[in-house]
């Protein structure tokens, strides 16, 4: 079974089955009331506006620091690249960070991978003080790793991992459109949403986990009918505060 198999539409016409072939899904066992997840408006990784407004990146990083460091719990920071973890690593900010840092590095091997993710665990365990993990969308970590209970309990996505723009990304796109008339939808939207839920669902590995995932972008509502749930903060802080302490 996948939690991310959707939209239904696109299996069956890659697959080439027939129309009105059944499609079926079920509901998420787990409690609605363990999970929150919000997004802002006041940020985005999309490349024209940043290029207009340079205080984005530092209003972006300013969300980043103070969930890292206002809460002692596990925290897993998805960047959509490591091009734009590269970004945030040359300016500085990482010194901001005032708990145990852990950061994947394109060029690990699987074993330092699994080092450093075995360590991040530990952090969270036993009533440690917790750590922050910088980590990848799409990644060997956010597509293929359990953290349960206090092992991640905060997932930050900075930005919306769209696909790259490249002439094969184009190519299927216009191919799905001549096809099915929905080359955006199943080549650029669902695969997408498919990233973001990917990591949103590390947190939540069983009945009884509890998290918070948080996505930076004020595109986050084009993804609602994949992400339900999801709900605009105003004040991060407060919101995250208050689902932690009931």
């Amino acid at each position: 079974m996948s939690g991310t198999l959707e939209p239904l539409e696109e299996y069956r016409d890659s697959l080439g089955l027939t129309k009105n072939s059944e499609l079926v899904s079920y509901p998420s066992p787990f409690s609605k009331d363990n999970r929150r997840i919000y997004f802002v408006r006041d940020v985005t990784t999309r490349y024209e506006e940043i290029a207009k407004d340079e205080n984005i990146i530092s209003r972006m990083w300013q969300h980043i620091t103070e969930i890292c460091n206002s809460f002692p719990k596990n925290t897993m920071v998805f960047f959509p690249s490591f091009n734009t973890m590269s970004m945030f690593r040359n300016r500085g900010y990482f010194n901001d960070i005032q708990r145990c840092l852990y950061v994947e590095e394109q060029s690990m091997s699987q074993s330092d991978l699994m080092d450093l993710v075995t360590d991040f665990k530990s952090a969270g365990l036993n009533n440690g003080t917790g750590a922050t993990l910088f980590s990848v969308v799409g990644g060997r970590i956010s597509e293929g790793m359990d953290f349960p209970a206090e092992q991640l309990e905060i997932a930050v996505l900075v930005g919306i991992p769209y696909p790259k723009p490249t002439a094969r990304q184009r190519g299927l796109q216009k191919y799905y459109d001549l096809k099915f008339g929905k080359g955006w939808e199943y080549t650029v939207n669902a695969p997408t949403a498919r990233k973001l839920l990917q990591s949103i669902g590390r947190l939540i590995r069983n009945e009884n986990d509890r998290g918070v995932a948080v996505i930076l972008d004020k595109r986050a509502p084009r993804f609602s009918k994949y992400i339900r749930d999801m709900k605009e903060s105003r004040n991060l802080l407060t919101d995250i505060n208050t689902f932690m302490k009931k």
